[in-house]
């Protein structure tokens, strides 16, 4: 029975999505599965009539698949089976009542395990404002910055603030990627009513996550602008997150945009070392670890201000921890992951460089030495030859050969510009990127 049960939660995961299915068959277990019959046990009656009124035909067609042969469903909660529940207006307004408050928030990441410095102490306040009164306070709120910098963190933040006060309020966190991906499945399972009573009905708050991801999808473009509007319309709150401010975005159309751009737009910038030191104290603390200062400052070179990097780290370095009982050490570190502390020396090329600075801006290294002229690889691709310049022998023709065949003139100008605002101190970003780079390097200035 196991095995059938597993096999059609992947079945439904495919035909509904992973998220559904996790908020509604993460606590049903299988009672009997065939040849005739299944029977689910599920938590409550509300479980029940949303279970039988939206997904009793896809599990019976899933069943019966898995099976070979026909089978009807049954759901039973406590001692009271419920064998067939009707989609009258009062299973659906029950159905509709049983909801939960959320769905995909992240109940860990909140605003008092927030670490707040000058990188981000505006796109937090910003936030904190939005969860305090949603749809009263920028709405939308758009928040930017690199990849790896707790942007996903303060969207967890805002829903579990809203989700804590003593209100009905609903709130729906998603990837855009995850919405493209439902989106395309309900239009395959023709489910594209239940699709935008989720997202357009049911949400008091929608956090919409890395939504650079929707440029060039032209389809869930329109279904997103469409959403959009029917939550401005109701009041309700949306926030947004992305690599890159709204005008940056290639592929993004123009009615999306000025959306994007009619709330509050919020960067976060790389945590400097303090308040990166003041993060990795902050998750040993919870993790149980004791990390001397060596570790922690050899740590942070390690991470350059990215903390999805740090976390990886700290769970490796607790796995070993765990798996030899040694106190944890720069020694002990360096021998047990030599990968990350103590790497084999790379001669510094040009590729590295730009390999390097590609994935400080989260773009591909190929974009760099590309045509295209946008500003959001206009600015990388600058550092990148200043960089290539300033740490290797090359002339700036050969450098424009490393730079997909560029004149030399071309690589010469973006050498002087940047060398100009870095070295002249006119852009503070500027400079945190091109230190957090060569530290990526191992390049000591």
């Amino acid at each position: 029975m196991d095995s059938h049960w597993t096999q059609l939660l992947s079945a439904l995961k495919r035909r509904i999505g992973h998220q559904d299915v996790e908020i509604w068959f993460r606590d049903t277990r299988p009672l009997a599965f065939g040849p005739e019959r299944i029977v689910l046990e599920v938590p409550n009656r509300y479980y029940a009539d949303w279970i039988a009124e939206n997904y009793r035909d896809v599990l019976e067609t899933e069943a019966s698949q898995i099976l070979a042969s026909p089978v009807s469903l049954d759901l039973q909660f406590g001692d009271e089976p419920t064998v067939d529940l009707p989609g009258s207006s009062d299973t659906r307004r029950r159905g509709q009542d049983a909801l939960p408050r959320s769905i995909g928030v992240n109940r860990a990441q909140r605003f008092d395990n927030f670490v707040v410095g000058e990188c981000n102490k505006f796109a937090h306040a910003a936030a904190e404002a939005v969860a305090e009164n949603p749809a009263r306070n920028y709405n939308p709120l758009f928040i930017y910055g690199n990849s790896g910098l707790g942007k996903t963190h303060l969207m967890h933040a805002i829903g579990n603030r809203t989700l804590d006060m003593p209100n009905d309020t609903r709130v729906v966190y998603v990837t855009a990627e995850d919405f493209m991906n439902e989106m395309i499945n309900c239009l395959r399972h023709k489910r594209m009513e239940d699709f935008r009573s989720k997202y357009r009905r049911r949400a008091k708050v929608l956090l919409v996550d890395d939504v650079q991801f929707l440029a060039g999808r032209e389809r869930t473009q329109e279904e997103f602008f469409h959403t959009f509007n029917a939550l401005q319309t109701l009041g309700r709150q949306i926030v947004l997150s992305s690599d890159l401010v709204p005008k940056d975005i290639t592929g993004l159309e123009p009615r999306l945009r000025t959306r994007f751009e009619g709330g509050l737009i919020a960067d976060m910038q790389a945590p400097d070392r303090e308040t990166l030191l003041a993060i990795l104290l902050q998750k040993t603390e919870l993790r149980g670890l004791s990390v001397p200062a060596d570790l922690a400052d050899a740590i942070a070179t390690k991470v350059r201000g990215n903390i999805r990097e740090l976390e990886g780290i700290l769970n490796r370095l607790s796995a070993k921890h765990a798996f030899y009982h040694q106190p944890l050490t720069l020694d002990f570190a360096r021998k047990h992951m030599s990968d990350v502390f103590d790497p084999a020396p790379r001669r510094l090329t040009v590729a590295r460089i730009i390999e390097a600075v590609a994935h400080t801006h989260s773009i591909r290294s190929a974009d760099i030495t590309g045509s295209r002229r946008t500003r959001s690889l206009t600015g990388p691709r600058h550092i990148a030859m200043y960089l290539a310049r300033k740490h290797t022998s090359l002339s700036f023709p050969e450098l424009g050969r490393e730079f997909g065949g560029r004149d030399h003139s071309t690589v010469q100008h973006g050498f002087r510009k940047v060398k100009r605002a870095y070295e002249d101190h006119h852009d503070p970003d500027m400079s945190t990127k091109i230190r957090l780079i060569e530290q990526t390097l191992n390049i000591r200035s």
